[in-house]
């Protein structure tokens, strides 16, 4: 069982430029750090006004109970996202979570991890929870071009073995990441593959749980004014039953077989 959110102001201790793209934040916020479990998010507000009105979403990277911090990565796109990546160290936030169900199964052996861009942001807590749990993790990195290749310095301490491939060859494998994981499973029995940041990824694993190959989850995203299950901006049509997850409140991960991709 998860627990209740809190309201909660966090203090900025760094804001770091990871790529043309993307922002590494680090937040100090005690309570938030100590209770988040892997799978879970927050939303954060951290600009006075109406404007933009409402909070942003974000994976919780990592969380430190003894340092009493919280890592989140931003890819900024638009305003909310630049006033975040214009905060400076000392700046107090308004926070609030930990948000979403937690990964509270870990009766697994080995998994995998198919992200692609910020969506490797979602699996850092998980892949380090795994690895204290002594299950095998094969991380698989890909996004476009070098560039936006996010948390590997994250994902590698927990990583048994980590993968990369872009689009332009710019770095690691040059093709899709699918292809990185059908050959990892040729040669590597994985038990669980959890994907985040492609829809087209999410078919691919999809089609692999539905063959019995593996158990594929995944992590959603979904545009969220609350992120508490009250405003349905997030809803996701349920798979095998007339209905809709809310994403915020039932996720953001899902066995890959109940949602509709």
């Amino acid at each position: 069982m998860g627990v209740h959110p809190v309201y909660r102001s966090a203090t900025v201790v760094e804001v770091k430029q990871a790529g043309p793209q993307y922002v590494d934040l680090l937040l100090r916020e005690p309570v938030i750090s100590r209770i988040s479990q892997p799978g879970q998010f927050l939303m954060i507000r951290a600009w006075p006004g109406v404007d933009p009105l409402l909070p942003r979403p974000f994976d919780i990277v990592q969380c430190n109970a003894q340092e009493k911090t919280l890592r989140l990565f931003v890819k900024v796109e638009g305003r909310g996202t630049r006033l975040l990546k214009e905060l400076l160290p000392g700046t107090a936030v308004r926070v609030t979570g930990p948000l979403g169900r937690p990964i509270s199964d870990y009766a697994c052996s080995s998994v995998a991890f198919l992200v692609r861009g910020a969506g490797a942001a979602a699996v850092v807590h998980l892949g380090e929870a795994c690895a204290q749990r002594g299950i095998a993790v094969y991380s698989i990195l890909s996004a476009s071009t070098a560039s936006r290749l996010v948390c590997r310095d994250y994902l590698q301490p927990s990583s048994a073995q980590l993968m990369v491939a872009t689009d332009d060859g710019s770095e690691g494998y040059r093709g899709l990441g699918t292809d990185l994981l059908d050959r990892l499973l040729e040669r590597q029995s994985i038990d669980r593959v959890y994907t985040c940041g492609s829809r087209r990824f999410a078919r691919h694993v999809q089609r692999l749980d539905r063959e019995g190959r593996l158990a594929g989850f995944v992590f959603l995203e979904g545009l969220m004014a609350c992120g508490l299950g009250d405003c349905h901006g997030c809803a996701v049509r349920k798979r095998n039953e007339p209905g809709y997850y809310l994403v915020c409140r039932d996720g953001p991960h899902f066995p890959i077989g109940e949602v509709e991709l």
